[in-house]
């Protein structure tokens, strides 16, 4: 578990087939699609406001 989320195998290999690094999208049936800096922090529960980090976090 991740974050209270199960991670789907089946899933992340089925993205990473699609990934395109050459334009940072993935390439879907519907149409092409790219994530955000916004998608990652609600998908991994992290706090969209605070101060910004510029360095090296050393957590305690």
């Amino acid at each position: 578990m991740l974050g209270g989320c199960k991670l789907d195998p089946t899933l992340i290999n089925a993205l990473v087939e699609r990934w395109r690094p050459e334009t940072h999208t993935f390439h879907l049936p519907c149409s092409e699609c790219t994530i955000t800096l916004e998608n990652m922090a609600l998908q991994m529960g992290l706090p969209m406001d605070g101060g910004v980090v510029t360095g090296l976090v050393i957590p305690l």
